[in-house]
């Protein structure tokens, strides 16, 4: 069943990504960094991001035509381009919370993605196509239909248990930054609210006194030009 074939390459494609992701950054950050919005070791925007390259590439086929090498890269800048920023999005406005910036980086648009990465995806789209796809879909051929039924069944429950435990504690942290955050306000409004009374009894106790001065002052004046007389 063509679902089944899907769902295991996009397990698989999910998985390279996880690998080049949790790599690249642990060797860029010298420390582990287990990379990706889940648990387990997957990436599913690598996994959907790939399908849909080959897909296209499967329907140019089909078609009749053969897809050249600048289509397959254009497509891939292109639809990584997309595929990050409405991610980004999404992920930030359910969860508030960043899992890439690029906004160090120049011509970036929100810092959800960049030009030199959208090209460095288009370069992995040729990958994908011509090395990647060809040895996963060799895999997933080579299982046996009850046997690819089988492991589909045990993946879509460890994905659904995955994700549901990232969600989970996913809200509960911003439901924890949330209650922290309130209560900072709040102490710093009181804090604030302090501050502006003191000053204000600052300034009317300097007035007290100042009136006490001037009346001091206006009896020694009195006093003295009684003396003169």
């Amino acid at each position: 069943m063509w679902v089944n074939r899907a769902f295991c390459l996009f397990i698989i494609y999910s998985l390279m990504g996880w690998i080049y992701e949790t790599v690249f950054c642990t060797i860029k950050g010298k420390k582990w960094e287990n990379r990706g919005f889940l648990y387990g070791p997957v990436c599913p925007i690598y996994g959907v991001g790939a399908l849909i390259v080959t897909g296209i590439v499967e329907m140019i086929k089909k078609s009749g035509a053969e897809p050249q090498v600048w289509m397959i890269f254009v497509v891939s800048v292109i639809g990584s381009a997309v595929l990050e920023y409405v991610t980004s999005w999404v992920l930030e406005k359910i969860f508030h919370a960043v899992w890439w910036d690029y906004s160090n980086m120049p011509l970036n648009l929100h810092g959800r993605i960049s030009l030199f990465t959208s090209l460095g995806f288009g370069g992995a789209g040729l990958l994908i196509v011509y090395v990647l796809a060809p040895f996963a879909e060799g895999i997933v051929d080579a299982i046996p239909t009850f046997g690819l039924d089988v492991l589909v069944l045990a993946l879509m429950f460890i994905l659904a248990s995955d994700f549901t435990l990232t969600v989970s504690a996913l809200h509960h942290f911003d439901v924890m930054v949330r209650r922290i955050d309130t209560t900072i306000n709040q102490n710093m409004d009181a804090f604030v609210e302090k501050t502006i009374k003191r000053v204000h009894s600052f300034r009317d106790r300097n007035k007290t006194i100042e009136s006490v001065r001037n009346q001091v002052l206006s009896m020694v004046k009195k006093v003295r030009e009684q003396g003169k007389k």
